[in-house]
Parts: structure tokens; C-alpha cells; sequence
């Protein structure tokens, strides 16, 4: 017997991500229960969010003459300003989570064996772990951004990141030290489960295309009983065709926002190469720029490494067909079996959007333009 939604519940694989999003009051809900909490976490997290932005605004604007504090500046205002655009796009576009969630509660997800559902938590399981790297990659940098002030006697009653602000930071340093941090940590909190919410999803494509191969394989063309037969095959061929629009619907949701967060990572892995660069290696500032590129070497890494498993999952559809006894099947589903092999010869791709295919090779290019980028900075700045 098959496995059902009672045995491993598809919309429970971003169980996580859901409840820390509905307490940041960005999660699309289905109900009015605490709406007023609900509406106070979301203007809290956008008031934060749109303050630090000013703030930093300001600072780019008084240091627009020094490369070395420009630099410093916009490694995190772009970072900021990126997370505003994509919490944009995701409250614009959230109400397609409750449709991806009405997705994955679709009898064709289930009905399938318990061996075939081990491919698919093998997926989850590995995505779990790589959020939990993240995670802690994100608090630590939080953390190091926190402790420069107290543990540096040359960054004493300094803030964690540039910012202009109407009075004298002075006199009022603990009550801006906090503003700042609790503004830093919000950016980590949702960005970050943002983030795994979308590989999540991927992963959970990928996983159902695992399991359509698999089905693939387990057909019987040679089996007497053809209505049997036509019916699994069917089966596979309208398994495919949701996964397809389980995919679409991924990307329509979050495509966007992760083409932003291409473009960004590009200038920020230029920029926090630059600083590690002129700052003392062994000094918390090190530290901390270390963790923030690893923090970004992360973010986009995933996205194109999930992106390229759909897509090499999907493109070897054909070759699990072809690794059955198709030959002994009847003349009668002969022709369904060629229309829906061309189907699958084109694999299926997320971008970014819709103009960047998430990848392997589109990570290459983000690492190679932002080494460009970093030697001509490099240049500029031992030219000065």
C-alpha cells in the first residue's frame, strides 16, 4: 500500500519556515485569528527594515567621497535594500503560498511506496541540514556584528554598521547600538526563511521527480492486463504535468526576488572580498567579514545548486523510461508514450526573472563577475 497525506504531509515539510513567517506577520494566513498581533509583527519588521534603510541612505550620501567607508557602507546597505525588495515581492506574491500549499495536498503527490518516499525525504532531510548551516552561519554574523564594540577597544561606543542618524550618536549609544541590532537580526530572520522556505519547495520538486522516475521504471509494458497499464502510465503522465506546474508555481512566486538577490550577491561578494582584503586578519572585523561571505556564498550557491537539481532530475526522465521493458508494450499506448517522451526532453528549469536559469554555470558567472569587479575596486583603491 502507497503512502497517503496521513503518513508524510507535504505542506509539513516547511512547517518551520511557515511559523516564523507568520510571527514576522508576512505568512499568508487563512484565518482572522490574532489579526491584530498578526499586523503589529508586520508593521514592526517594516518600520526596522525601512529605518535602517534611511539611515544608511544618509551615510552613503556623507561618505560618497571615501571609497574606503563607501565600501564598508554599501556591503550592507545592498544586502538591506535587497531583503526590502524581496519581502516585497514576497508579500505581493504570497498568496500563491496558499495555493502551493493546496499543491502539495493533491492525491496525485501521494498514493506511491514507501521506497519511493524515502527518495523524496531524503531531499527534505538534506535541505534541513543546509538551512541549519545557514542559520547558524546567519547568527553568527549577527553575533560578530554585536561584539566588535566590547571585545575591540579600537571600535569602543562604535555601532555595528554605518549609519546616519539626527543627534549625537553619543550621547544616545545604547538606545541606537539596539535599534541597529534588532534591525540587523530581523534582516537575518526573514531573509534567511525566506530563503529555505524557497529551496524547501525546490527540494520538494525535485523529490516528486525522483519519484516519477522510479514509477517510470516500475511499469509492467508487458503485462496482459493493458488497462492496468495504460492507467499507471496515465498516472505518470498527469504526475508529471503537476510537478511541472509545481515548479512554475514555485518561480512565479519567488522569481523575482531571487533575481535581485543574484544581482546583489555579485556586488557584496565583490565588496566583502575587497574589505577582507585591507582589514588585519586576525581582528573581529576579519571575523566578521569572513562569516557575512560565507552567509552569501550560501544564499546563492543554494538557489542554483537546487535549481540545477530540478533541472538534471527532470532531463533524466527519459532515460528511467528507456530502462524499462517498454519495447513489450502495446500499439495502443505507443503513441502516448512518444508525446509524452517529447515532452520530456526539454528539462525543467526555474529562473531567476526569467531571464537567469538557476544553475551551476550561472554560479560560475556570479563568482567570476564578482572577482572582475573586486580587481578593478582592488586597483582603484591602491591607486589612491
Amino acid at each position: 500500500m502507497g503512502f497517503t497525506i496521513q503518513d508524510y504531509n507535504l505542506r509539513k515539510t516547511f512547517t518551520i519556515e511557515k511559523k516564523l513567517l507568520l510571527f514576522a506577520g508576512f505568512y499568508p494566513r487563512r484565518t482572522s485569528k490574532n489579526k491584530y498581533a498578526y499586523v503589529l509583527g508586520a508593521t514592526v519588521n517594516l518600520f526596522l527594515s525601512i529605518a535602517q534603510f534611511l539611515s544608511m541612505l544618509m551615510q552613503l550620501i556623507v561618505n560618497r567621497n571615501d571609497l574606503s567607508k563607501l565600501s564598508e557602507t554599501l556591503q550592507y546597505f545592498i544586502t538591506h535594500t535587497t531583503f526590502i525588495c524581496k519581502l516585497t515581492n514576497f508579500v505581493v506574491y504570497k498568496k500563491n503560498l496558499l495555493n502551493i500549499e493546496d499543491t502539495l495536498e493533491m492525491p496525485i503527490f501521494y498514493g506511491f511506496s514507501h521506497d519511493h518516499l524515502k527518495l523524496l525525504k531524503q531531499k527534505v532531510a538534506a535541505c534541513e541540514n543546509v538551512g541549519t548551516v545557514f542559520r547558524v552561519l546567519c547568527v553568527a554574523a549577527v553575533a560578530f556584528w554585536a561584539l566588535p564594540p566590547y571585545l575591540d577597544p579600537a571600535k569602543s561606543k562604535s555601532l555595528p554598521i554605518p549609519g546616519w542618524f539626527p543627534y549625537n550618536v553619543t550621547d544616545y549609544y545604547y538606545p541606537t547600538f539596539a535599534f541597529q541590532m534588532i534591525g540587523i537580526a530581523n534582516t537575518a530572520y526573514t531573509n534567511s526563511t525566506i530563503d529555505i522556505l524557497t529551496w524547501m519547495l525546490i527540494s520538494v520538486a525535485s523529490g516528486q521527480f525522483e519519484i516519477l522516475k522510479e514509477n517510470l521504471k516500475d511499469i509492467d509494458y508487458g503485462s496482459p492486463d493493458l488497462t492496468k497499464t495504460n492507467e499507471s502510465f496515465k498516472n505518470c503522465v498527469k504526475h508529471h504535468r503537476e510537478i511541472v506546474r509545481f515548479v512554475y508555481k514555485i518561480e512565479n512566486t519567488f522569481s523575482k526576488g531571487i533575481f535581485l538577490q543574484f544581482f546583489a550577491s555579485v556586488i557584496v561578494i565583490c565588496f566583502t572580498g575587497f574589505l577582507m582584503i585591507i582589514v588585519p586578519v586576525v581582528s573581529m572585523q576579519f571575523a566578521l567579514l569572513l562569516t557575512y561571505f560565507l552567509c552569501m556564498m550560501c544564499q546563492v550557491a543554494m538557489y542554483c545548486w537546487y535549481g540545477h537539481d530540478v533541472m538534471t532530475t527532470s532531463n533524466t526522465i527519459g532515460q528511467s523510461f528507456h530502462m524499462s521493458n517498454w519495447y513489450d508494450s502495446d500499439l495502443t499506448i505507443r503513441r502516448d508514450v512518444i508525446i509524452f517522451l517529447e515532452r520530456t526532453i526539454k528539462p525543467v528549469t526555474l529562473t531567476a526573472g526569467g531571464y537567469v536559469t538557476l544553475s551551476l554555470t550561472t554560479l560560475t558567472g556570479i563568482l567570476r563577475s564578482s572577482y572582475s569587479y573586486f580587481a578593478v575596486l582592488r586597483r582603484l583603491y591602491s591607486d589612491l
